[in-house]
């Protein structure tokens, strides 16, 4: 049954769902409205069950939609890696690894790990993401990664806790927060400017931890968060293992506060159940599972 269905037949539901209805989707992907609704009426009629319910002038998913929809879109990303490497090919050259992480992730470890998995995979391409909050859950989801690490990724993956990143508030030196005498409150700091590092992630953006200042300024690099912190052009959480040696020298200040002075923000691993085979795959995920175990900051 679901061999009949088509690559664009896919297509067409995914896009359906991400732009809202069948007339939104065809000026999408350059198609008129009845051709895109002629190929999920084709796909109901295969499945024998509706995919959408119509509801004023939009589509609606119903329980069966709600289902296949993650598998449609690591189906399409997955098609779409699959042509890329084809493009790509020469002799000897046409492996590629490709993986998701936090930028919260203690980028040593990462780099530790990645020298390793080369010593075995020497002519293995990597193309690494540097994601934010949902980035990773997206990029799996849409099978343009085969591994991902983040605080949150998707269900039906396999998925295992690697370690914990610790997070604390910080400023410049120059800040006035720097100076400040005795416990601070959350409402001390609303007064101040915050630096927070934006969702990598497209379709469901999130915030993380306190939000509490309307003087914010949203950056995409936790490079840049740390830059505009040690100019002391504001406040920010930040991993406790890229600070350290900032706040030994005296370029950074530990903000001393009553609540929140440190948060743990969980890190897994997880990948699709297709690749719990994968030599490469299950070669990488030992080595980031060893290295992490014995990690130490500092």
């Amino acid at each position: 049954m679901f061999s009949k269905i088509s690559l664009d037949q896919w297509r067409a539901f995914v896009c359906t769902v991400e732009c809202g209805g069948f007339q939104q989707a065809g000026e999408h992907m350059y198609k008129s409205q009845s051709a895109i609704s002629h190929s999920v009426n084709r796909m109901e009629m295969l499945l024998g069950q509706e995919l959408f319910i119509i509801e004023g002038r939009k589509a609606v998913l119903t329980s069966l939609g709600k289902a296949l929809l993650p598998q449609a879109k690591h189906l399409l990303g997955a098609a779409q890696k699959l042509e890329h490497l084809a493009n790509q090919y020469q002799p000897g050259l046409f492996t590629e690894q490709a993986l998701a992480v936090d930028v919260l992730f203690p980028i040593e470890l990462l780099q530790q790990a990645l020298q390793e998995f080369a010593l075995e995979y020497k002519d293995h391409r990597i193309r690494l993401y540097e994601t934010a909050l949902s980035g990773a859950r997206e990029l799996l989801e849409d099978g343009k990664v085969e591994l991902g690490i983040a605080s949150s990724l998707p269900s039906g993956y396999l998925q295992e806790f690697l370690l914990n990143v610790s997070l604390i508030c910080v400023v410049g030196a120059s800040h006035p927060l720097s100076a400040a005498q005795g416990e601070l409150s959350l409402d001390d700091m609303k007064n101040h400017r915050q630096v927070v590092i934006r969702d990598s992630g497209t379709r469901n953006s999130q915030n993380s931890g306190w939000l509490g200042t309307s003087q914010r300024w949203t950056v995409s690099s936790l490079a840049a968060a740390e830059s505009f912190v040690e100019r002391g052009m504001g406040f920010a959480w930040l991993p406790e293992h890229r600070v350290q040696q900032g706040l030994a020298q005296g370029r950074l200040v530990r903000v001393n506060l009553q609540h929140q002075r440190e948060r743990e923000v969980p890190m897994y691993m997880g990948y699709p159940e297709e690749y719990r085979h994968s030599p490469e795959v299950r070669l990488l995920a030992q080595i980031l599972r060893e290295r992490c175990r014995e990690y130490r900051p500092g």
